[in-house]
């Protein structure tokens, strides 16, 4: 598979997570925002956009590894770091959809504000990936390096 290749497959599915975590925003909104006699509903709905999120994520996270892994341990100097911290933040990742998967203990609320923050971090994950190792620039299917220099 060409670079440009694992690019779009990874780019499609952060595009499709994109609307899943608006989903996820909305329903845990309104849980939050809901009286107790509408909770059961809203919280229903919201366990429900968690579940597909997650399993969505966790392919995501798998084909992200699996596309990614060999590239970055030999693309340059900075690969096997950039491996590493990409491995680190989807074991972290993992950890808390396990959490909220686990989370009926937890009581809709609360599910609904830890749901929140995973969707943020993950908002965040994305961008930085996009940024640090989609980049054109760095997965790239020419082997030409861009502004080097003989001297």
């Amino acid at each position: 598979m060409r670079h440009l290749d694992r690019r779009s497959v990874l780019l499609a599915q952060h595009k499709q997570l994109r609307e899943r975590i608006v989903e996820v925003g909305e329903a845990s909104a309104n849980v939050l925002a809901s009286d107790e006699a509408d909770l059961p509903v809203r919280a229903s709905e919201m366990e429900r956009a968690i579940g597909v999120f997650a399993d969505e994520m966790r392919t995501h996270l798998a084909t992200e590894e699996e596309l990614l892994g060999p590239i970055l341990e030999r693309l340059d100097a900075w690969g096997p770091v950039r491996l590493d911290l990409l491995r680190s933040e989807h074991a972290h990742q993992r950890a808390v959809l396990h959490a909220l998967h686990v989370g009926c203990r937890l009581g809709a609320r609360e599910m609904a504000r830890r749901a929140r923050m995973l969707i943020a971090d993950v908002l965040l994950d994305m961008d930085a990936e996009e940024r640090d190792l989609l980049s054109e620039d760095l997965l790239r299917d020419d082997p030409i390096i861009l502004d080097a220099s003989d001297c």
